[in-house]
């Protein structure tokens, strides 16, 4: 279990930006990793309104049960480490861990992990720089017949990554 204040910015894209970030950034195709988002809410999207967003992550080699909750103009992210057998099963079930961190954590903003329902997948492509300044995160996500670019940087202090952030959006 890990809780972690995010500090993010993000900008989407279209594919020529993307593919050209991928070039600046001397991207390789071995550096380039699947993860499949499931997003769950309740009946009455009583996550939506706490403007929270609940995942279970499949990544090459693990999975992850991922909770964010406002914290402060940011995200706190609580999240409990999962097999990938199980996150699968819970997936296919249409389920959450029910205990661990997220299930506490849900339970304290009175949402009961049993009401908790799958809303819908996401497959991304994603590629990951870390630089002096922060992670850069380039993504090409797919669902249904849609798919969107997206860049993202994540930091550990606001003021300074809005700084580095904007020159960098103006710089490319």
């Amino acid at each position: 279990m890990s809780e972690e204040i995010e500090i993010e910015f993000k900008n989407l894209l279209n594919e020529k930006e993307y593919q050209t970030l991928l070039y600046s950034f001397n991207a390789t195709e071995n550096e380039l990793f699947t993860q499949i988002n499931s997003y769950f809410d309740t009946p009455d999207w009583d996550l939506k309104k706490l403007h929270a967003g609940l995942r279970i992550r499949l990544l090459p080699d693990s999975a992850e049960l991922t909770l964010k909750t406002p914290f402060e103009n940011h995200l706190l992210e609580t999240t409990d480490s999962l097999s990938l057998m199980e996150a699968e099963k819970l997936i296919s079930d249409g389920k959450i861990k029910a205990d661990g961190a997220v299930g506490a954590k849900l339970k304290s903003l009175n949402i009961s992990p049993e009401r908790l329902r799958l809303l819908g997948t996401l497959k991304t492509t994603r590629f990951e720089r870390q630089t002096s300044q922060g992670l850069f995160v380039l993504d090409k996500s797919y669902y249904g017949n849609e798919v969107d670019y997206e860049l993202e940087f994540e930091v550990p202090d606001y003021s300074i990554g809005k700084i580095h952030f904007d020159n960098f959006l103006e710089k490319h």
